[in-house]
């Protein structure tokens, strides 16, 4: 609900305002602000009309021209004097729930800034804090006023450049200050929303993106307020660019952002934000921790969620772990003859090692209770290829590559949402496309024996965290394998009871 004035209120009665200022304010907000300051600034004295303000040139859609910069500054301090005034909950509600309703409310704050000097109170339900004398209504006088300043030569001379408002780059610089001496304990940064809207313009993106992830890599609370501000549109949207400059930096926010929240998985999968990572995960020229960072961002858009792994693996995203896999090793020593173990550190540096984990921590996740996925895996060997990094000689390592071969022999889950009549030709294309492969218990079977005694090296690892993914490992082959392991259980009961009690005391165990 929205209302020019409180009950025992008149409206205004001037003629240098439109009949109804409160429908004008909501309507064509930009024309009423700039009719509104040419009548308060000293422009009015040299040469500047109603008539020029209302043919000002441009479309609002357009951010080249006078009308649409001018519009996307309104849009960008408007929300920035909503998000720093409004709480938090009450901010997502009226400007980041609906697009119709955010533009209400952007222009009704210009409403109550004109209205209240005018002597009227607006009304809105819900009610909101004054905003009539925040400071960034003077960004938005400075900003108009340049654009007013051009509007005469522009109008008489169409052929003449428009010169920009240097407003976004004022707000990053001070955005930049703030990231020099801000913290947790202090004031947030008031320019937030103002830095996302930037996000739109080809010009200030790449700036915009590096202070974002510099202010985003202060902490937790740092990539909560950015997601308050609703920053995951705007980075989802850049996915879909080709700019090579941006990829690193993108990868780096997205990393931040799926650490704290992993909600935003479905939205990546469905609007196939993961081909951006698998193919900067198939960059060898790319440094080895900002891969790992694409792993990780994959990993997690697969965890718990079959939609994502399916879509995934249609993006080849096995072939290019296993690649990315085998580069590595082929760059590491041959594992020490006393010891067996893998000395990767010796060649390795962290980016490499932070990569061979989180490869395998993403081929893991992938073929998580997906029997047609480890079907695949097991024929291309992949299995042997993470045998090395068992022995590998740093913990994390090793419990990775402990963590993929577990999930390797584990079995399958029902999926939520499967329906009865899903195919494995539909969810699986290699097979639907005629790629043969033998059975999968003629190929899984036998490998699996082979998993189960990589394993067995594993007893005597001091690591608990090894120790830890071991174990889990370890449930799986028995689960997979009940029936085998019931018989051997069978076998050596009988034995032990021969031995102690002689034949008459033997007694089956049965699962």
């Amino acid at each position: 609900l929205l209302a020019a004035c409180a009950a025992h209120e008149m409206l205004p009665q001037s003629p240098e305002l439109p009949a109804d200022v409160f429908s004008s304010c909501l309507t064509t907000p930009i024309k009423l602000a700039l009719r509104w300051f040419c009548q308060r600034s000293l422009l009015r004295n040299e040469g500047l009309s109603v008539d020029l303000i209302d043919r000002i040139p441009g479309r609002q859609t357009d951010r080249k021209t006078p009308l649409g910069e001018l519009n996307w500054i309104f849009t960008a301090i408007t929300d920035t004097i909503a998000w720093n005034m409004l709480p938090r909950p009450l901010f997502q509600r009226l400007f980041r729930q609906d697009l119709l309703v955010a533009s209400l409310f952007r222009n009704f704050l210009l409403a109550e800034r004109v209205l209240r000097a005018n002597h009227c109170t607006p009304i809105s339900v819900p009610a909101l804090p004054p905003t009539h004398q925040h400071p960034m209504w003077q960004a938005w006088d400075m900003a108009a006023e340049m654009c007013l300043q051009q509007l005469p030569r522009l109008i008489a001379e169409p052929t003449l450049e428009f010169t920009p408002s240097p407003f976004f780059t004022e707000q990053l610089t001070a955005f930049e200050v703030w990231l020099e001496h801000g913290s947790e304990r202090k004031r947030p940064p008031e320019q937030l929303p103002i830095v996302l809207q930037v996000l739109l313009s080809q010009q200030h993106r790449l700036r915009a993106l590096v202070l974002l992830g510099r202010f985003l890599d202060m902490g937790p609370w740092a990539v909560d307020l950015a997601l308050s501000v609703g920053i995951f549109p705007y980075v989802l949207k850049l996915l879909q660019t080709s700019a090579s400059d941006l990829r690193q930096i993108l990868v780096f926010i997205w990393t931040k952002i799926l650490a704290l929240d992993k909600s935003c998985q479905v939205d990546l999968s469905k609007d196939q934000g993961h081909s951006y990572f698998v193919k900067f995960l198939d960059s060898p020229g790319v440094p080895g921790e900002q891969r790992a960072m694409a792993a990780f961002v994959l990993t997690t858009i697969m965890e718990g969620n079959p939609k994502g792994r399916l879509a995934c693996y249609q993006s080849n995203l096995l072939a290019v772990c296993a690649v990315s896999l085998q580069h590595l090793l082929r760059d590491a020593p041959e594992p020490s003859a006393a010891s067996g173990v893998l000395q990767i550190e010796t060649v390795w540096d962290s980016g490499a090692e932070l990569l061979a984990k989180w490869l395998c921590l993403c081929m893991g996740s992938l073929w998580t209770a997906a029997p047609e996925i480890q079907h695949v895996a097991y024929s291309e060997r992949l299995h042997e290829l993470l045998a090395p990094l068992v022995t590998a000689s740093v913990p994390e390592v090793r419990a990775a590559a402990v963590f993929a071969l577990g999930a390797l022999v584990a079995g399958e889950e029902e999926e939520p949402g499967r329906r009865d009549d899903d195919t494995d030709d539909d969810r699986y294309p290699d097979h639907a496309a005629g790629r043969s492969y033998p059975s999968q218990e003629e190929v899984m079977h036998p490998h699996q024996r082979v998993v189960a005694c990589m394993l067995l090296r594993l007893l005597p690892d001091a690591s608990p965290l090894v120790r830890y993914e071991h174990l889990v490992a370890v449930s799986h082959v028995a689960l997979s394998h009940s029936a085998l392991f019931c018989e051997a259980a069978n076998t050596i009961h009988r034995a032990h009871q021969d031995q102690a009690e002689g034949p008459a005391a033997r007694r089956t165990l049965r699962p």
